[in-house]
């Protein structure tokens, strides 16, 4: 299933946000190139349409753009347990497929924005791996920056099924969610609207309480605990864009699931191209750019409140 393009009313609302300027935006690329080319540890191979999506994500500021770059490309470096073999057959992230529902809604709400669901599909704890589902969370954000601008984003966290086990390989505590974080949240130009909790089990406070200290309170302020399932969302968003089981016209969860399988298969060879070609030359970097994902992995706290939020 393809992402759809907003309606004309949808547009009319993204482009109030956030007004075409198709001369300023040549003349943005253009500097942002121009810095490219005097970082002489940064690739720069991306073609003009990435750059503008990553421009737009970083709500048109060329300065919130090279940040996100440099963290982009140092990513791919540091945390080679994300971008390292991204080999969409691979058996991890096929087991991933299998284990974890998790697409974008073909189309998106009345403000233009995206929403992207992930739910069990598979309870057995053994074969829930954040390593993979990261990584392919990782590969779906990619292919997405190839495809369109994001104005902004709703994530939909479907808990039915997860245990207290499920929830302790999520825990902070450990250095690899730690490091999820670092890459899912720093490293690309998604900015988030909301995020939903639906079938959130008793001692979802206890399991957030662990996350709180290390939030920004604007992104807190946009959690919705929902003890209910996908209908509680009719409040939030037009249903008919909600998956069938929801009570909505997108189709059925294993549908949208494996049309996404599906879309990272067929970008095989770009992945594996990809992987040789985004990462920072380390003998190179000037002293002058040190990079903030190493600064992180250091262990100087914080690295959650560095979140991308509207």
């Amino acid at each position: 299933m393809s992402l759809l393009p907003p309606t004309v009313e949808q547009q009319r609302r993204i482009d109030e946000e956030l007004p075409p300027d198709p001369e300023m935006r040549s003349r943005d690329i253009a500097a942002i190139r121009e810095w490219l080319a005097k970082q002489p540890h940064l690739p720069d191979h991306m073609d003009d349409k990435r750059l503008e999506h990553f421009l737009f994500g970083c709500k048109n500021s060329v300065e919130r753009c090279k940040k996100i770059l440099e963290t982009y490309f140092s990513a791919r470096t540091a945390l080679s347990e994300f971008f390292a073999a991204r080999d969409p057959l691979a058996r991890d992230v096929q087991q991933s497929c299998d284990v974890v529902e998790y697409f974008v809604l073909p189309r998106v709400t009345e403000d233009g924005y995206r929403v992207t669901i992930l739910r069990l599909h598979d309870t057995a704890l053994e074969r829930f791996s954040l390593t993979a589902i990261t990584r392919r969370i990782l590969m779906v954000l990619d292919v997405r920056l190839q495809e369109e601008p994001s104005l902004s984003n709703i994530m939909i966290f479907d808990l039915k099924g997860f245990t207290a086990g499920h929830f302790a390989k999520c825990s902070p505590t450990q250095a690899i969610v730690k490091k999820a974080m670092l890459a899912t949240q720093d490293s690309m130009p998604f900015r988030l609207h909301r995020v939903h909790y639906l079938n959130a089990p008793a001692f979802i406070n206890s399991i957030l309480n662990i996350f709180y200290p290390l939030l920004k309170e604007k992104l807190i302020t946009k959690f919705r605990i929902h003890t209910g399932g996908g209908e509680e969302l009719h409040a939030y968003l037009d249903k008919d864009i909600l998956p069938c089981e929801w009570g909505g016209k997108a189709g059925t969860f294993q549908e949208l699931n494996e049309s996404w399988r599906l879309k990272i298969e067929k970008n095989r060879d770009w992945f594996l191209r990809e992987e040789k070609l985004s990462k920072t030359n380390e003998s190179a970097r000037l002293p002058s750019s040190r990079s903030t994902i190493l600064k992180e992995l250091e262990g100087v706290q914080g690295s959650f409140r560095k979140l991308n939020i509207d």
